[in-house]
């Protein structure tokens, strides 16, 4: 019998023919000689063939854990993203798994009764040889066991805070003990791996602060106080739909209407046939994800598998999915992969966000191998993707939409058109500081939301200067608290600079809007207001980050400075305005999906806000009559999906074509644009598809390479990879090919 097989941890995306002398399973993983070295592969098809090939050298597993259906999903992605198959495959089988197998002899037929032994023992009763002969004869087979060597993982450790703020302040801390509850006030609860993995903290740690009385250890999660909510008509009438219709959903919803427990109605009725899979976007959502599940059906097996398992624990929920003992199994991204035994139902929480989309080797969306399960797939959000609205406004997904907020009320939201209002600062106008003034005499606190995190740029004001990293062209970020010039591509760093080395000025002055800056002129305005910001870098400064916390759940905190961090899970009462600053820099980027990027970005804030009681959103723009502002403040998605969607069908952008990005990299700048140029031409010879570039990429030098990218707009992407592919084997450059990345401006770096 001849298969087609493909190598493990090969970038090739190349396929082998190889023969051997029994039937072999569909995703099956065996060994083979590959320019004389032993490798794994994976079993991806069976053909008719007909001539001398190279024998395979034996079965690993001796069976499949892969479905026909799952593998051949799996090839089709790697060919629309250009990814390695090998590659891919690999990913639903854990580093190491085959470390907790053991080799069993298994008869294959009744007529031919055979001892069941292990491997080892078969052989050391009635030899290698005559193993051999049985195999070869098909008489027996070897399978492995896969409960022979139970792995022991180390338990995972959940951390909760288990203290007042007031206790903390009294307590003597260590750095890393402070850095470990800065961490859970930021979150309100974490895990021992993630602390590790992130700041290096070890069990010691939690031990002492445990022992302190600051913290609480748990094996388990903790489950919240739940009980079933009883389902609204329209609820009920969107349960009974997805259970009848089955296939795929779009579950479009408002923050607070209810989505998740359609989800757990919706579990419920197909726990009786099969298991669930539940995805979210980042590990930080997990545990609420199942302290929720667990309130609800508290006899499930509920797993957990995401990037910060170990290897022992990766294994074990592994064996578990496998072998049918996990009824829910909840995950990031790359749980995906986890062969789950009869797995009928998968529920994609928050279905928009980018962290579906993996950028970095092998490069795959998550949201686009769920669409082609052959299961119920569940895709909720509030504002979803483009793609999966449009699809479901075609029929080609069902489509629900709960627009019913029960419990909160939205806020008030007014926008500031910066083009008439007197502004006080670049950054401040005399609108968001009347109303800053307004709700602090009132007693109230206010969030400002900047879109980064750094101070911005040091600029010369006589010529324009502004200091650049040596190794990428992009402008240092200026850290006013560290008193240092950061690059956040590749890490550089130096000291601030006093007098500009383009022409001597000593008018050295900071541009931009980061946090920082933000903080540092509300300071100017209210000297007499406690005023503090939060965003990444803040979270590893112990002290301080303590003190903004604590202020902030006591009421004694005036202004809070944030990135998007802090629009998840808000929920303080004395919070009673929100200003986002900055939304023209986001839906201006060079970028088809900066609009709606900033779109969803708006939705999210001014539906997380006015949780409790009415409060107030204002939003600064000059271009208030833009359609970004106006449906955001409606919260009306529908019609600015409708629009945008208008828009992408004249310029054929997705869905109505694919995007294909080509980044190559060059240490020759000039090189590297005539290597692209003629790439580009070469395709131009082949295909008839609308090419735009090449050109410099948005950030043109990285790490002393020299980016240029080109997109080309098609309608057949296998065909344009094969092009591809084939091309680049001609041109000495190396580059990266991307199919509608989330961002034509950032990738994995």
């Amino acid at each position: 019998m001849v298969y087609e097989i493909v190598l493990s941890g090969s970038s090739l995306n190349k396929t082998f023919l190889y023969s051997y002398n029994s039937d072999l399973q569909i995703g099956e993983r065996v060994y083979v000689n590959y320019k004389g070295k032993k490798s794994i592969a994976y079993v991806i098809d069976k053909k008719n063939e007909s001539g001398n090939f190279k024998e395979i050298l034996n079965r690993i597993d001796g069976r499949s854990f892969l479905p026909e259906w799952y593998v051949k999903i799996i090839r089709e992605i790697s060919e629309v993203y250009n990814s390695s198959l090998g590659k891919l495959l690999d990913l639903s089988f854990p580093r190491g798994i085959e470390d907790y197998f053991e080799d069993k002899i298994k008869a294959l037929s009744p007529l031919y009764p055979v001892e069941e032994l292990s491997k080892k023992e078969f052989i050391e009763k009635y030899g290698e040889t005559k193993l051999n002969e049985l195999v070869k004869n098909g008489i027996v087979k070897i399978e492995k066991d896969l409960r022979v060597r139970k792995p022991r993982p180390q338990r995972e450790i959940y951390v909760y805070l288990d203290a007042e703020i007031s206790e903390i302040s009294e307590k003597r801390l260590t750095k890393r003990q402070q850095i470990v509850l800065n961490y859970l006030l930021s979150r309100g609860s974490g895990t021992y791996s993630e602390l590790r993995n992130i700041f290096g903290i070890t069990k010691d740690v939690l031990l002492q602060l445990e022992r302190k009385k600051l913290i609480l250890l748990s094996e388990t999660p903790l489950d919240f106080e739940g009980k079933k909510i009883e389902l609204t008509q329209k609820q009920k009438e969107i349960v009974n739909d997805i259970v009848k219709s089955k296939g795929k959903h779009l579950l479009m919803g408002v923050t607070g209407s209810g989505k998740t427990e359609v989800y757990l109605s919706v579990i419920e009725h197909f726990l009786k046939f099969g298991r669930t899979l539940y995805l979210v976007p980042e590990t930080s959502l997990i545990e609420q994800t199942f302290s929720r599940i667990k309130s609800r059906f508290p006899d499930l097996n509920i797993g957990i598998y995401h990037s910060y398992l170990t290897k022992s624990k990766k294994a074990d929920i592994w064996l578990k999915s496998v072998t049918g003992e996990i009824d829910v199994l909840i995950g990031t991204r790359s749980a995906i992969f986890v062969p789950l035994k009869d797995l009928n139902l998968v529920v994609v929480d928050e279905e928009h966000d980018d962290s579906y989309y993996q950028d970095s080797e092998p490069i795959y969306d998550a949201i686009s191998i769920l669409e082609k399960y052959p299961k119920t797939v569940i895709f909720g959000s509030a504002t979803p993707r483009l793609e999966n609205y449009f699809k479901a406004k075609n029929g080609e997904f069902h489509f629900h939409n709960l627009t019913e907020r029960f419990g909160t009320v939205l806020p008030e939201v007014e926008v500031v058109d910066l083009n008439k209002e007197e502004k006080i600062t670049p950054h401040i106008s005399k609108k968001m500081l009347d109303e800053i003034i307004s709700e602090l005499e009132k007693g109230n606190s206010v969030i400002t939301f900047v879109r980064r995190k750094g101070f911005s740029l040091l600029m010369c004001q006589r010529c324009g200067y502004f200091v650049k990293c040596p190794n990428c062209d992009v402008a240092l970020t200026y850290h006013k608290d560290e008193g240092k010039l950061k690059c956040h591509i590749c890490g550089h760093e130096q000291s601030v600079i006093n007098v500009c080395p383009s022409c001597g000025s000593v008018m050295l002055l900071e541009k931009g809007a980061g946090t920082e800056r933000m903080e540092k002129e509300l300071i100017q305005f209210f000297p007499g207001r406690k005023i503090a910001r939060a965003d990444t870098e803040i979270i590893r400064k112990p002290n301080l980050f303590n003190e903004v916390i604590k202020d902030l759940l006591n009421g004694k905190l005036d202004i809070l400075v944030g990135t998007k961090m802090i629009t998840k899970g808000l929920d303080v009462p004395t919070i009673s305005l929100i200003v986002v600053t900055d939304i023209d820099a986001i839906y201006k980027l060079p970028d088809y999906n900066s609009e709606i990027k900033a779109f969803q970005l708006l939705v999210q804030v001014v539906g997380r806000s006015g949780r409790r009681n009415k409060g107030k959103a204002l939003i600064q723009t000059y271009n208030p009559e833009s359609d970004v502002i106006k449906f955001a403040v409606e919260q009306d998605v529908e019609s600015f999906y409708e629009l945008e969607l208008q828009k992408r069908k004249s310029l054929k952008y997705p869905p109505y074509s694919d995007v294909v990005q080509v980044i190559t990299f060059s240490s020759d700048k000039e090189l590297g644009y005539i290597t692209t140029s003629k790439l580009v031409g070469e395709l131009k010879k082949i295909i008839d598809d609308e090419i735009i570039g090449p050109t410099e990429y948005i950030i043109p030098r990285m790490r002393n390479n020299y980016l240029h990218h080109f997109i080309v707009k098609t309608k057949d992407v296998k065909k344009v990879n094969n092009v591809l592919n084939n091309v680049l084997k001609a041109y000495p450059t190396k580059s990266l090919v991307r199919i509608n990345p989330p961002s034509l401006l950032t990738y994995s770096f």
